[in-house]
């Protein structure tokens, strides 16, 4: 009886101790899946989406670095915004983590226009702490309550989940960032100005609580 082998679409793979990552080829987390950031059995991250203008990125690479830290490359799709037309790969988008106690993601922007651009950059990011062996059978059973709060002063949005004496919570904090982060319809996201050949830096530090024991990053 001939072998039958089935390969399935390509992925990126983080691990650390108990933590672990899984997003499509581009670094993105599409719900519904099994992948996401995972914490002692718990799905932290379930759905992590970025968006130049509402609009999604093209993958042009991407890569694990180590077992615990992988870099995707991505370029914008043509763009109509108020300042005018933003053309297909004039952005370059550079998504970088590191996984280790925490998750630390950079995100880097360089614009190759000859031009000045504006643009809105978001980020979704949705958590269903859902217990690592429902998510694999598929029969996921919302039990406690899941709150988010964002913080505008310390930038910082956190999502949490209690189901009796049983409590999780996702910390988010936004760092160095080249502008202000903003909140809303559950997306932090950012007013990019960059004029030509300007690049543009941002820090997401991902803490993970375990009860009272925060998981801080790299």
């Amino acid at each position: 009886m001939p072998l039958e082998l089935s390969v399935g679409p390509p992925r990126l793979a983080l691990n650390q101790g108990h933590c672990f990552l899984v997003t499509d080829e581009d670094g993105q987390v599409r719900w519904p899946s099994e992948k996401g950031l995972y914490n002692a059995d718990t799905r932290l991250v379930s759905s992590w989406r970025i968006y130049a203008n509402g609009e999604e990125w093209d993958l042009l690479s991407a890569a694990n670095v180590a077992y615990y830290a992988a870099r995707v490359f991505l370029a914008n799709r043509t763009l109509a915004t108020e300042a005018g037309v933003i053309e297909e790969g004039a952005l370059g988008l550079v998504v970088s983590r590191t996984l280790g106690g925490g998750l630390h993601e950079d995100i880097d922007l360089t614009n190759h226009a000859g031009h000045a651009i504006r643009f809105n950059l978001e980020i979704a990011i949705r958590s269903d702490f859902a217990d690592l062996f429902e998510v694999k059978t598929g029969r996921i059973v919302r039990r406690g309550r899941i709150a988010t709060e964002w913080s505008p002063r310390a930038a910082r949005q956190t999502t949490s989940y209690v189901n009796g004496d049983f409590r999780r919570a996702l910390v988010i904090k936004v760092r160095n960032a080249g502008s202000n982060a903003v909140y809303a319809n559950g997306r932090i996201s950012f007013d990019i100005r960059l004029e030509a050949g300007e690049a543009w830096h941002a820090c997401l530090l991902y803490e993970f609580h375990d009860g009272d024991k925060p998981r801080r990053p790299p």
